[in-house]
């Protein structure tokens, strides 16, 4: 398969077709799939292995999306999810020019599983014969993941284009844009940024942060039907959003905003159409991100001594909470009306 094909964005559908699973109008299927939560403790380990490293959310971000890419364009590897996590750290590193030795990748991910709950480790006491066994199934992997991506190492992130419209709408930083940066860093355990472009994953990010603060009665009323209608339409986001950054090319692209565009961001409105986003791809967004919060603490994607073990690489629960409760009160508004 091409290069260029690797990179082009796919429907929910597309990956649920690819990962072999049967036609469903569950639209929280996909989180259960076997793949799919072999996927997510994969991003739990890139995620904790690249924090204990000091890598920056860029390289972590990129590990995460490896890892799905994997999963969907490799569905029959056989990696472990340990092997596959430092594999796609070791590749996202080199792509973000973050680079790690391989040893300290190697002995990071080693003691995470080697050392007791709740202890300190030193990296560098793993002796040279253990992380020499890891290096060979590791480099192997990594073969994996640069098939799957057709050595095509491009990178388009949402980070800076969250930070860039959080300031144009002007939202309180230490509550509502910190709320959208953790959404949209969770957004990487999922498959949302396979799907769509860094411009939804940033729009759908801070829509849904800004919706979170509102008192339920002034959500905006798509984002409210977004969270219990079923899945419709499909999306212009990807080729609206490719005309206007046609003229930027590398590593930033997707984190230019046209000249063109607002200065100010209205929130109450459908403001995401100002940059080429469709209203059904910000309603998709956040329709799989509050159900990927509402679920993952709830389903069997780890057991209770994995998620104890890998704490500091889980999704936010804090957020999981607050998500679930505002969904509740949603749903109590729409009965009583």
């Amino acid at each position: 398969m091409a290069s260029s094909s690797r990179r082009t964005f796919m429907t929910r559908k597309a990956i649920e077709s690819r990962l072999s699973s049967s036609e469903t109008t569950d639209r929280t299927e996909l989180l259960a799939h076997p793949s799919m939560v072999s996927a997510t403790k994969s991003c739990i380990l890139a995620k904790e292995v690249g924090r204990s490293l000091g890598f920056p959310a860029r390289t972590i971000a990129t590990a995460q999306l490896l890892v799905h890419r994997v999963h969907i364009f490799q569905p029959s590897s056989t990696a472990s999810s340990s092997d596959l996590g430092a594999a796609c750290l070791l590749v996202a590193a080199k792509m973000e020019e973050t680079i790690k030795r391989v040893r300290d990748i190697l002995a990071h991910t080693y003691l995470l599983f080697a050392t007791p709950v709740g202890t300190e480790f030193e990296p560098h006491s793993v002796p040279a014969s253990v992380t020499d066994k890891m290096r060979h199934s590791v480099l192997a992997v990594e073969q994996t993941v640069l098939d799957a991506i057709g050595f095509d190492f491009r990178t388009a992130h949402p980070h800076l284009l969250f930070v860039k419209l959080a300031q144009m709408a002007r939202v309180p930083q230490d509550t509502t844009a910190r709320t959208g940066w953790l959404i949209l860093a969770d957004a990487f355990f999922t498959t949302l940024p396979v799907q769509y472009p860094a411009v939804v994953l940033a729009a759908g990010a801070l829509c849904l942060a800004w919706n979170l603060d509102l008192d339920v009665k002034d959500t905006v009323p798509c984002i409210r039907k977004a969270l219990f209608a079923q899945s419709q339409g499909r999306r212009n986001s990807r080729d609206a959003w490719r005309s206007l950054g046609r003229m930027h090319n590398g590593r930033d692209a997707d984190a230019r905003i046209p000249c063109d565009r607002p200065t100010a961001l209205d929130m109450a409105t459908e403001w995401w159409t100002e940059f080429g986003v469709a209203t059904l791809d910000v309603q998709s967004f956040v329709r799989q991100i509050v159900d990927f919060y509402v679920l993952f603490f709830n389903t069997s994607v780890a057991s209770a001594e994995h998620m104890e073990r890998h704490q500091n690489g889980l999704p936010n629960k804090d957020m999981s909470q607050r998500i679930g409760q505002w969904r509740i009160k949603q749903s109590e508004f729409l009965n009583s009306g």
